[in-house]
């Protein structure tokens, strides 16, 4: 059973002086399809919360029922309330495989993970408003309130960063709302408690099409962050973990592989090579700077809901 202690608030305050509450963890499941009897074991697979867990499992339920079926193994999706939660949740080993930022990749692999496959295509940096708002470009947002998702999120960290560069100081000349994750960020914006929501494309892309009509992007300029890695543990044994490599390459190739890079806008799979380890260098040290590494306690998960 996966446990933690509750988090203690931590000082992002080291970004823009505010410090905001924890939260308990969240997961959810639909559907999974059934192992084969003769193999009951559940390879847990935890997703970085960027976005919704209904959008999480809606759009990854194609990759998991793949990798049923190719690893004659029964396959969970779990994930946490905030991305730091996420990353304790796998250090502490609750997952098996993780599809995670590049940020958390060289922690990630000190405690036995191992890169297989990243996605083709790098993660652009957007700026969501509503359709009637007076927001045209990036000179609009001195004096807004703009929305980032959890301050251990690859985009809320290189959000602020890429603020900096216009000029523009957090707290003085904008302010910050931290929201959930990124969908939690468009919800703002629709419900008018901010003005501008920082996300990654690929989010955007996954909307349904009736939400995204209510919205409009705006480019912030062109700037593109490394993409989502997928890793596994050690703790499988190098044969399960060559097995996982060889499905997950597979994916692409297939019917349901194929509509899930399209509509994900992913691109594709690439596999890792070393040099992948240098894609999350850059943000290593302010990501332990803002991390509380935190230990077992009482809090638990509840274990995941499945209608199948």
């Amino acid at each position: 059973m996966m446990n933690r202690r509750c988090l203690v608030a931590i000082g992002w305050a080291l970004l823009c002086g505010l410090i905001l509450p924890a939260h308990l963890p969240v997961h959810a499941q639909d559907n999974v399809p059934h192992a084969p009897a003769a193999d009951a074991s559940v390879l847990r697979l935890g997703i970085a919360p960027f976005s919704s867990t209904a959008t999480l499992l809606r759009v990854h339920q194609p990759l998991r029922d793949h990798l049923t079926r190719a690893l004659g193994r029964k396959v969970m999706i779990y994930t946490s309330i905030d991305h730091e939660h996420f990353l304790d949740d796998a250090l502490a080993g609750d997952f098996d495989l993780v599809i995670t930022t590049a940020h958390f990749l060289p922690m990630m692999m000190e405690e036995g993970f191992v890169p297989l496959v990243r996605y083709k295509n790098p993660f652009h940096l957007m700026l969501v408003v509503k359709q009637g708002s007076d927001i045209r470009s990036v000179k609009d947002l001195r004096g807004r309130r703009i929305g980032l998702p959890d301050r251990l999120s690859l985009f809320h960290i290189a959000g602020l960063k890429w603020l900096g560069t216009t000029g523009m100081k957090a707290e003085v000349d904008y302010s910050v709302d931290e929201q959930q994750s990124h969908m939690a960020c468009i919800l703002a914006v629709d419900q008018d408690r901010i003005d501008v929501a920082v996300i990654g494309r690929p989010v955007w892309l996954q909307l349904e099409t009736e939400m995204r009509e209510r919205f409009r992007l705006i480019d912030a300029d062109g700037t593109s962050l490394p993409t989502m890695r997928t890793l596994v543990h050690r703790k499988l044994g190098n044969e399960l973990v060559e097995k996982i490599r060889l499905a997950l390459l597979a994916f692409p190739d297939s019917p349901e592989g194929q509509a899930f890079f399209t509509h994900s806008g992913y691109g594709g799979y690439v596999a890792s090579t070393p040099a992948d380890l240098d894609a999350g260098k850059a943000y290593e040290p302010l990501v332990r700077q803002l991390w509380t590494p935190k230990a077992h306690g009482t809090t638990r998960h509840q274990p995941p809901h499945s209608s199948d």
